[in-house]
């Protein structure tokens, strides 16, 4: 199986339900790497080689994160930035041609407000990047109700990040 690096962006993931669940359950195989940005680089300092050292040993790259306010949480918009970086991600040369992108997304809300249009430019910066840097699109794998304001919604929070999990597991690997 083809080695997967999980890119998670949440600043508070003893708090979260799904980010937590999710990267926890595929961080038990052998071919996934979970990378916590949050935890390696709290200052926002990202060690840009090792992070790219990261990208050229994988396959697949998963972008694993909560919606904050229709974007990605700070952390991995800096990361991007200071990642993708010319000559390295796009431009003449791309090291990451042969790469394979998935969107792994929690969303607190329900999924009332959340038609076609409005995922599409939700999930635009992620599919945007993936072919500007001439990588392909996997798929995303997008949750909603994964928020713990009651016992009651927190148990169906966790029911809903393990088959999370496993649809993104299954789309990674087919």
């Amino acid at each position: 199986m083809p080695k997967t690096v999980m890119i998670l962006a949440h600043p508070k993931i003893e708090e979260s339900i799904g980010n937590k669940i999710i990267s926890e359950f595929t961080n038990k195989y052998d071919n996934v790497e979970v990378r916590h940005l949050d935890k390696l680089y709290p200052n926002f300092k990202i060690d840009v080689k090792t992070e790219q050292e990261a990208l050229l040993n994988a396959k697949n790259i998963v972008f694993q994160y909560p919606l904050y306010w229709y974007s990605t949480p700070a952390i991995l918009k800096e990361w991007i930035d200071q990642v993708f970086q010319y000559g390295f991600a796009f431009g003449q040369e791309s090291a990451l041609n042969d790469k394979k992108t998935f969107i792994s997304l929690t969303i607190g809300s329900a999924p009332d407000y959340y038609n076609d249009d409005v995922m599409e430019k939700i999930l635009f910066p992620i599919k945007g990047l993936t072919e500007y840097c001439n990588l392909t699109y996997g798929g995303e794998v997008v949750s909603f109700n994964i928020n713990n304001y009651t016992p009651e919604a927190a148990e169906k929070a966790k029911q809903v990040s393990v088959e999370h999990a496993k649809k993104l597991l299954g789309l990674i690997n087919s």
